[in-house]
């Protein structure tokens, strides 16, 4: 049996992974000597196999041969990718294959890096298809709600103590190191990772790119610095995204705030995301409209404090969305508890770029971490009492309006279903503690049995609307404060 699903990868990695002839016995024999074989035949293989038609037989062989110790998902991820390490192109054939594609055009480029990406399963794309996905018609626009199975939630606490642990390797997940490596107790498999070398910012090879392997989105990218370095947010920031979108013009592009509760869950390495797709926040109706000069600067009806800054003109914009990045660095207002500065820095911002045509459309986020002992959290994260069902931190991705739930909310909102239509003490179940107040809520509303499944699903989205809501930096004013802030610019 091995042996045949030998000969079959060989053949599919020469289909979809680039193996060329040349290449096939050295191939061979990486593959016999990881999978502890004595012998080896070719043999013809005439149709076509599904990837994991091949996969999943080997990493069964792999365990019942005692090569790998567990047959747990971490260890079979692991092994699979070792495996398909062996067939795939190196990380300089890659970058050279993606430059030549890149010739054709950046788009052709994207397309041949994303579908390898798929084609040696570094993105998880038969897990991704288990995500729940669904639209909410909340207050300002369609939001996006997902319930992600593919990847476990993190509690913000983890996160900042993770990012202060420098005593490992690689130091995170988006170094350049994991290219290649194992496995680790706390960062995903890797051996069949791939990043290509980019020039960026007037950079040369400082950039790389990679796809993520839980995608949230459509083309889900990471575009990282080489060297391990903290996330920053200033000028620099936004010149680096508009040489990307010059590079990339048909896909978005932003970045986390960089500082601890608005920054996401990598603070330690410098990055950003993209992807094709269209976000929430793009479909949000404008407030107040301004102009100066070629720039068109527009305050959006958003949950959280979002200015879309828009121009033609590189320049003109760049020069815009400094001053109001340097404005709202330094703005306080006490009445409305936003402070800029104690011991450290508070007020930053999450921007986000893409083209509409031939204009820049330049979002800014406002964002503020200012935390008090009675809201340790943040002034500006969510509510505790909604940590039910969010409880990251609030990031780029969620800014932008598309909510990456926690996969534990499927058996909880089930059981909470169950309780609902039964009438069970949700008591009774350790895993519906965290949601005690809301069941009560739940069952004030006296809902139909038969509408119990698509209200909770509204419930939720209503949850996280209330999730961003609580990060506007201006929540304790009014969409006044915002205008005068951007009046004071322009």
């Amino acid at each position: 049996m091995i042996n045949k699903k030998i000969n079959e990868l060989i053949k599919y990695a020469k289909a979809n992974l680039y193996l060329g002839l040349d290449d096939e016995y050295y191939v061979a024999n990486k593959l016999i000597y990881l999978l502890k074989l004595n012998q080896f035949e070719w043999i013809p293989v005439e149709e076509e196999l599904d990837f994991f038609e091949i996969i999943e037989p080997m990493l069964d062989y792999a365990f019942e041969n005692n090569i790998i110790e567990s047959n747990s998902t971490i260890s079979r991820d692991a092994f699979e990718s070792k495996i398909i390490d062996c067939v795939m192109p190196r990380p300089s054939e890659l970058t050279r294959m993606f430059r030549k594609h890149y010739k054709s055009g950046p788009l052709t480029a994207t397309t041949f890096f994303h579908n390898l990406s798929i084609a040696s399963n570094y993105i998880k794309t038969k897990r991704i298809a288990k995500n729940i996905k669904y639209i909410y018609e909340g207050k300002y626009a369609p939001l996006e709600i997902t319930i992600n199975l593919s990847k476990p939630e993190k509690d913000p606490k983890d996160i900042l103590k993770q990012s202060l642990n420098k005593d490992k390797y690689p130091i995170c997940p988006l170094c350049m190191e994991n290219v290649g490596v194992y496995q680790s107790t706390s960062l995903a498999p890797r051996s069949n990772h791939r990043v290509v070398s980019l020039n960026l910012n007037h950079e040369k090879e400082t950039w790389g790119i990679q796809y993520s392997p839980y995608a949230y989105f459509n083309e889900h990218m990471i575009v990282l610095r080489k060297e391990h370095s903290n996330m920053y947010v200033n000028e620099k920031t936004f010149a680096e995204l508009v040489d990307f979108i010059n590079k990339f013009p048909h896909y978005l592009i932003g970045s986390n705030a960089g500082l601890p509760i608005v920054g996401g869950s990598i603070l330690g390495h410098h990055h950003f995301q993209g992807g094709r797709y269209d976000f929430p926040i793009e479909k949000a109706r404008v407030l107040q409209k301004y102009k100066k000069r070629k720039v068109e600067i527009e305050i959006l009806d958003w949950p959280m404090a979002a200015i879309r800054v828009s121009s033609n003109n590189e320049n003109a914009l760049l020069d815009m969305v400094s001053d109001i990045y340097k404005a709202w660095y330094k703005y306080e207002n006490k009445d409305l508890q936003i402070y800029s500065k104690t011991e450290e820095d508070h007020n930053t911002v999450t921007p986000i770029l893409k083209l509409n045509g031939a204009k820049y459309n330049f979002y800014i986020v406002l964002r503020n971490n200012y935390s008090t002992k009675e809201k340790p959290y943040g002034l500006f994260h969510p509510r505790e009492e909604l940590f039910h069902i969010k409880k990251e931190n609030i990031g780029l991705i969620e800014v932008m309006g598309l909510a990456i739930l926690p996969g534990r909310l499927v058996k909880e909102l089930d059981l909470i279903e169950d309780c609902l239509i039964n009438n069970k003490d949700p008591k009774t179940f350790n895993e519906l503690e965290k949601h005690l107040d809301w069941i009560n809520h739940l069952k004030e509303m006296n809902i139909p049995n038969e509408q119990i499944n698509e209200t909770l699903k509204k419930e939720v989205g209503r949850i996280f609307e209330e999730v961003i809501e609580d990060c506007n930096v201006f929540k304790y004013g009014t969409n006044e404060d915002l205008f005068r802030f951007i009046e004071k610019i322009i």
